[in-house]
């Protein structure tokens, strides 16, 4: 059966199937575009496409005919005669040829990389990204630059230059702000995130872009925020050691220099005391008053070593002797306030000797509700006035004082010197 010998309905339906042929091979064709492995592709399709176009602009004017009776143009009349059933094959046949071509350029797509997917991808970048001619005018902008670019500004991306110009005027919305660390300049957002943006000047096609980057720095910005706070407390903490090490070589001079003083001070008061009492007649020897006085000349010319630690108190004792004092303890010296006790004990001799003129000096040493005192009194004559605290006493309050104690010195009815440390202290 011919196609002229078919109903004009069938030939209209016919006609129709083409168009659609028609219109999926230029589909197939228009996804083509930017692809250059799918070029084959696009010139099949257009082919397909006016392939499929031949046979509509014959039912068309085979459609005509029927209803206004119209004469065929001769190759129309040819064609219109030729048998049904090669028209059916040929929409078969095309219908086919065009899936094929489709689902090629479904592959392609897939394994190829193109205008679409690029933008695809960068869409999918955690990072924003912008791509600007020199003008500023954005060629290509990811959805999370424009994400930034809106809760930060309120609007996208129009123009590069005016982001940078606002980012530089910090001009943003309320919420937002700019911190900079160590030439690092950090964009924080209202959300509480935090970017970095940097830019450059690329080529490509020959021609000059500028790329700009905004990176997501918020992990990196808390444990910069974190080592910020830490360098603060630990630049507190070296302050608080370098006045620590500058007291302790200040409390170390002055230690030295303290027991100097009194090193000094207990050897002079001695060979004073010894050679008053000899110039006053008593019977001590010659020879043991000339070998105190050089003891005492070394001793000034730094030639003489200070006497061990153990030997102080009978150093004490021996000049106590040499002067004819007697001199009584009661009690226990504890170990950590010996040295002390000492230097207290020498002071309250000399004292007794050159003010008091006394000839018995008693020491008596008690603990009792978690204080430890140390009492010194003598025999000689009372203090007319309250006794002032020069030299000795005063070298003496110091060293009490630096070990937590407290020094108190009464003059009526009797001289009296006291001494008190808490228990607490002496753990």
């Amino acid at each position: 059966m011919r196609m002229i010998d078919l109903p004009v309905a069938a030939g209209r339906v016919t006609c129709f199937v083409f168009i659609l042929l028609s219109l999926f091979a230029v589909i197939c064709a228009l996804f083509t575009r930017g692809n250059p492995k799918a070029r084959v592709c696009r010139y099949v399709s257009e082919l397909f496409a006016l392939l499929s176009f031949l046979p509509v602009t014959v039912l068309e004017e085979y459609s005509v005919w029927t209803d206004l009776q119209k004469p065929f143009t001769p190759w129309v009349e040819r064609c219109v005669c030729l048998p049904a059933w090669l028209y059916f094959l040929a929409a078969l046949l095309l219908a086919a040829a065009e899936i094929a071509v489709a689902l090629r350029l479904r592959r392609i797509g897939r394994t190829s990389l193109t205008a679409q997917s690029v933008r695809e991808g960068l869409d999918q970048l955690p990072d924003g990204v912008c791509f600007s001619l020199p003008d500023g005018f954005p060629r290509l902008v990811n959805n999370r630059m424009q994400q930034i670019s809106n809760s930060a500004f309120g609007a996208g991306v129009s123009n590069a230059l005016a982001l940078n110009s606002r980012l530089e005027n910090r001009d943003f919305l309320p919420g937002c702000a700019v911190d900079v660390d160590k030439g690092n300049t950090f964009f924080i957002l209202a959300d509480g995130s935090v970017w970095q943006i940097r830019q450059q000047t690329i080529n490509a096609a020959g021609k000059p872009f500028t790329e700009t980057i905004a990176y997501d720095v918020t992990e990196r910005y808390k444990i910069i925020c974190e080592l910020r706070k830490r360098n603060e407390r630990l630049e507190v903490v070296n302050r608080h050691l370098r006045d620590y090490l500058n007291n302790i070589d200040r409390s170390v001079r002055e230690k030295e220099i303290l027991n100097a003083k009194i090193t000094l001070h207990n050897r002079l008061g001695q060979c004073l005391l010894i050679v008053n009492n000899y110039l006053g007649g008593s019977e001590n020897d010659r020879k043991a008053v000339t070998d105190q006085l050089r003891e005492t000349v070394a001793l000034l010319q730094s030639d003489a070593p200070d006497a061990p630690e153990a030997d102080r108190l009978d150093a004490v004792r021996k000049a106590a002797d040499a002067v004819g004092v007697e001199i009584a303890i009661r009690g226990e010296i504890p170990e950590r306030y010996k040295s002390l006790f000492e230097v207290a004990l020498h002071e309250c001799l000399t004292n007794t000797v050159k003010h008091a003129k006394g000839h018995r000096l008693e020491a008596g040493i008690d603990e009792a509700d978690g204080v430890l005192t140390m009492t010194f009194t003598n025999d000689g004559i009372p203090p007319k006035s309250p006794i002032r605290e020069t030299g000795g006493l005063h070298n003496l309050r110091v060293m009490a004082g630096k070990q937590n104690g407290s020094m108190e010195i009464e003059s009526a009815p009797a001289f009296r010197l006291t001494l008190r440390f808490r228990q607490e202290e002496m753990i």
